[in-house]
């Protein structure tokens, strides 16, 4: 079922259609393929893969499958509008911001209602977050979580779930931290790119901080508790795209173009150089990217070492929602989560030790100051 699944993924994501007439699909494997699909959080992929491909299913599971993927088309038509309704919003208003992630790099996709949408993320620059939080709260009455966070914070508007950041990433190692911070993300605010959904300019990644960001996403969500083949699918389209509409060049000022030499330049100050490769052989050897696309050599050991994280993929599932736990007592079910997280980052060192490391004690910091908040209650 896996391997099928795996064609249909990239079927849909290349447009390239399987000659699977007269083939049928029985009820218990339609079950387990759109499970594995909900899981990976790629139904919309897989739904329109088995529907270009012509296999027969029973009445039933052909109904279901036609309106999970109407179900999907519609919450992205959603989506794209209340994306447009807060550029606007937040342009009238005078306060500089970005969106990433969710319906941006859905515009990559030859069919951008087929990914299964989440939440919208965006940032918004120092200057103006004091202002865009008295806009929410006050003016819009919504209420607004984790005020306090570092990171972001979070709240519903019209039925969307919002995350506004402050930070759009966080690291372990403090050295990577500061690089981030004192020289990524300023080229970031420098130099935003526009992206096109439903007739509206939308803020976001230039293609090259947006092939950083984006595996950077995947890599801290595999290291702390898994991710879904979605993300992957996200940025093997931003590379495809990269490669395919010629967006390389050197120029000094070519904000619009992909560099390739920044985009290594960061992943080295990051320590993520060799985690950037051995994660995009997923790209090449589940997804059928061609490795021309992928910015640099992937060597022999990243593709031996490539079925151990697939393995672990499957595991986990989608932000670890795969995973199930003894325990349902408050500290027992946290001592899991700490020992499984303590776990991926010993099964992930090899890609990333400083990260990887660093990872374990901020663990335990967390889990520690969990307990004593629990204790002064």
């Amino acid at each position: 079922m896996v391997t099928t699944f795996l064609k249909l993924v990239s079927s849909a994501l290349w447009a390239k259609l399987l000659s699977w007439n007269g083939r049928t699909m029985s009820h218990q494997q339609f079950l387990s393929l759109m499970q594995l699909a909900q899981e990976q959080a790629v139904v919309g992929l897989v739904s329109q893969g088995l529907m270009d491909s012509g296999v027969r299913l029973e009445r039933e599971d052909a109904l279901n499958l036609f309106a999970l993927q109407q179900g999907i088309r519609q919450r992205n038509r959603v989506m794209d509008e209340a994306v447009v309704q807060l550029c606007k919003m937040m342009n009238n208003h005078g306060i500089r911001f970005f969106v990433f992630k969710g319906q941006t790099i859905a515009t990559y996709y030859h069919d951008s209602s087929l990914r299964q949408s989440g939440d919208i993320d965006f940032y918004v620059y120092p200057d103006g977050w004091d202002k865009a939080l008295s806009l929410f709260r006050n003016e819009l009455g919504i209420s607004i979580n984790d005020l306090h966070s570092s990171k972001d914070v979070g709240f519903e508007w019209n039925g969307v779930l919002y995350e506004m950041h402050r930070q759009i990433t966080l690291f372990t190692y403090p050295p990577h931290s500061r690089y981030w911070k004192k020289t990524v993300m300023p080229e970031i605010m420098a130099s935003p790119y526009l992206v096109n959904i439903d007739g509206c300019e939308i803020p976001t990644l230039t293609p090259t901080y947006n092939a950083l960001f984006i595996f950077i996403h995947i890599f801290q969500h595999l290291i702390a508790d898994g991710i879904g083949l979605r993300q992957f699918c996200d940025w093997a389209l931003l590379l495809n795209n990269i490669h395919n509409e010629k967006l390389i060049g050197n120029e000094e000022g070519c904000d619009d173009l992909f560099e390739v030499e920044i985009l290594e330049r960061h992943l080295k100050g990051l320590g993520l150089r060799k985690a950037y490769s051995g994660l995009g052989a997923i790209l090449t050897d589940y997804l059928e990217l061609s490795e021309e696309c992928f910015p640099f050599a992937i060597s022999d050991t990243d593709h031996r070492r490539v079925t151990s994280l697939w393995n672990n993929m499957l595991k986990m599932g989608n932000f670890g929602h795969n995973v199930e736990y003894k325990h349902s007592n408050m500290m027992a079910h946290g001592l899991e989560h700490v020992l499984r997280m303590t776990k991926q980052s010993r099964e992930l060192y090899h890609y990333a030790p400083a990260e990887a490391w660093w990872h374990i004690p901020n663990i335990f910091k967390w889990w520690g100051m969990k307990i004593w908040r629990m204790m002064r209650r």
